[in-house]
């Protein structure tokens, strides 16, 4: 257990320092192309997508980056539906049972995902980063007081990992952190550390589904990219759908 949060410790102080070093620098959200790709590249690598499909989604998220402006007044005038359509899509995908169409609803959802962390990254930047760095500050609670703590499993088939120990003392850790320091509906800082758990129980009943370990091996200790942050885009999408309200 030790090696383990060693070598997550080490992961994640590689990611803040990059993720630190975009913020200071104010980099464009264009940043975001070069991710959008890999972790495309790495669910090639482990058979959830093909060639065609990663040309497919790559040209439609290209072509949004560069006519954002005109995405999100036409998000923000059906905000209700944007934001029904993405509670539905999410669970819808729990009762698919066909592994092909469980692919498809897992890309289309990431590329989404993908969709509004630019636009939250383009017009709340700094909400986007607290929300980044509190879900990885989130993880890293949640792994230590469940792993000392032990306790009953929340969801033993889907998260093996995941105890109610670890689960709540990190919502309540996260909780308080936002409501002491950041400014927000109150409204929005209980369900914002929910979604924490909410997207790795969602991302994980995938590859429980799809019988796959990781998305990728890109980052070691965390597998791959999208599942080192898939708690991230899961928020990030629903802080951007809640915030147009």
């Amino acid at each position: 257990m030790v090696n383990n949060f060693i070598t997550r410790s080490i992961t994640a102080f590689y990611l803040l320092f990059l993720l630190l070093t975009i913020f200071f620098f104010k980099a464009n959200f264009l940043i975001l192309l070069p991710l959008f790709l890999c972790i495309y590249y790495e669910l090639y690598k482990v058979k959830l997508i093909n060639y065609f499909y990663i040309i497919f989604f790559t040209l439609f998220y290209i072509m949004f980056l560069f006519y954002f402006d005109l995405t999100y007044p036409f998000i923000l005038e059906y905000k209700f539906l944007f934001f029904s359509i993405f509670i539905s899509f999410i669970l819808f995908s729990f009762f698919l049972k066909k592994p092909f169409l469980k692919i498809f609803f897992l890309n289309f959802f990431i590329f989404f995902c993908f969709v509004y962390s630019s636009l939250l990254y383009a017009f709340n930047f700094n909400v986007f980063f607290i929300i980044i760095i509190l879900t990885s500050f989130n993880d890293i609670v949640a792994y230590i007081s469940g792993s000392y703590l032990k306790g009953p499993k929340i969801i033993p088939k889907v998260s093996p990992s995941k105890t109610w120990s670890g689960s709540l003392i990190s919502y309540f850790i996260s909780f308080l952190l936002l409501f002491l320091f950041i400014e927000f509906n109150l409204i929005f800082l209980i369900l914002l550390p929910m979604t924490y758990f909410l997207g790795d129980i969602y991302f994980s009943n995938f590859k429980r589904f799809l019988s796959i370990k990781d998305y990728g091996s890109i980052i070691k200790g965390h597998g791959g990219l999208l599942d080192r942050l898939d708690s991230s885009l899961f928020s990030i999408s629903f802080s951007f759908l809640f915030l147009l309200f």
